[in-house]
């Protein structure tokens, strides 16, 4: 008996001391150089930072007289601007921020793409002093914040509006994002998929995890069959009015129609978003200047020059004249003693008069009509004198 309640009580010693245990380690305050608690995040987008190279106070004072609008809500609000319909336009006292996720630095600007890594980006030129200030810090993952950006409108209505900043105030990078990174996936052998993903989702870009999803349901005949769908991609959220959310799609833009149709050139796959630079000229978003081309000028047959050449035989108007010398045709003219203009002058020459000519040869036509008429009633009046 005297056994059983000594190995009784060692188990009650053994729970007590646990629990004594538990409550220490939960009542016990993390260390200051506890990751959990050293990671910096960003205020207003809710990015996590390392190695920052703008402090938070300085950031909040940059953007605390202009309205911060998430990525995800840009390209509604600087659609408006370009509306036809009336009513009034957003302010432009407005910033974002962003982590690059596509760059292409060249020697005076740089072409930038910033995403909030849920599906939504946007297209941002850095030029002028704001890229010479920030070229050694503008790079994938920074994160940029930019405020009152200059808008850039596409060159085909189905692209998005595109930003453009050249100030130093216009931007600046706060620091290197924490979660961006690579696609752990390969396309072949050796090759790495160059998407870039939020590691806090997952190691791999959604066009990999959508294609193992798809591989995988395939065998699974809940999945393979039926009227229900499966697919992996950021959705917004919007809320209706009978109190249901409806889930829209961030990945695919719907084009309108209409905008498609009266497009100037047809939508293809070597379609490339292009926006016009001011002292660039038209820029795409891979940094190559996009110059259009003239087409090629047809040279004349010879049996056409031969036919303009007769057209223009013996015409001596300005406007042959000038045919003549554009087109360097020689016209070969017989040998007289007077020159042109005194052929004009004569009546002889072919060459259309000027105003100037026409009003003078009336006028002179005029006094000799004039004159004519003086002569006749002379020789109608009566003689006074008398014949004997």
């Amino acid at each position: 008996m005297s056994n059983s309640e000594d190995e009784l009580q060692a188990e009650i010693l053994k729970e007590q001391r646990s629990v004594i245990q538990t409550h220490s380690k939960a009542s016990t305050p993390r260390h200051k150089t506890d990751p959990l608690l050293s990671t910096d995040v960003e205020e207003h987008s809710g990015l996590r930072i390392k190695r920052r190279i703008v402090s938070a106070s300085k950031c909040k004072t940059g953007l605390q007289n202009v309205e911060f609008v998430p990525i995800q809500n840009v390209e509604n609000r600087t659609k408006q601007y370009f509306s036809i319909h009336v009513g009034v336009k957003p302010s432009k006292d407005w910033g974002t921020i962003g982590v690059v996720d596509k760059c292409v630095s060249l020697s005076d600007f740089c072409v930038t793409r910033i995403t909030d890594m849920r599906g939504s980006f946007l297209n941002l030129y850095i030029t002028g002093k704001a890229f010479s200030q920030n070229q050694n810090h503008i790079g994938m993952g920074s994160i940029i914040a930019i405020k009152r950006p200059f808008l850039l409108k596409p060159t085909e209505t189905h692209h998005s509006i595109g930003l453009h900043v050249d100030q130093l105030q216009q931007m600046w990078v706060i620091g290197q994002s924490m979660d961006l990174a690579q696609c752990s996936s390969y396309i072949r052998k050796g090759v790495r998929c160059t998407e870039w993903t939020d590691i806090r989702s997952g190691d791999y870009c959604d066009k990999h995890l959508e294609r193992v999803c798809n591989y995988s349901k395939n065998g699974r005949m809940e999945l393979a069959g039926g009227d229900s769908g499966f697919d992996i991609r950021w959705a917004t959220q919007k809320r209706q009015s009978d109190g249901s959310i409806l889930y829209e799609s961030m990945r695919e833009r719907r084009v309108d129609p209409m905008a498609k149709l009266f497009s100037s050139t047809p939508r293809s796959g070597k379609d490339r978003e292009a926006y016009y630079l001011k002292g660039k000229g038209l820029v795409a978003v891979d940094g190559t200047l996009i110059q259009k081309t003239a087409p090629p000028k047809r040279e004349p047959t010879a049996a056409e020059k031969q036919e303009l050449t007769e057209f223009l035989k013996g015409r001596r108007d300005p406007g042959a004249e000038m045919i003549r010398k554009i087109k360097g045709i020689k016209e070969d003219s017989p040998r007289t003693a007077l020159s042109k203009e005194a052929l004009d002058k004569m009546g002889i020459g072919i060459r259309s008069l000027t105003k100037e000519e026409e009003q003078a040869k009336k006028r002179s036509f005029a006094a000799l009509s004039k004159a004519s008429d003086k002569d006749d009633d002379d020789s109608q009046k009566k003689p006074r004198y008398v014949y004997l």
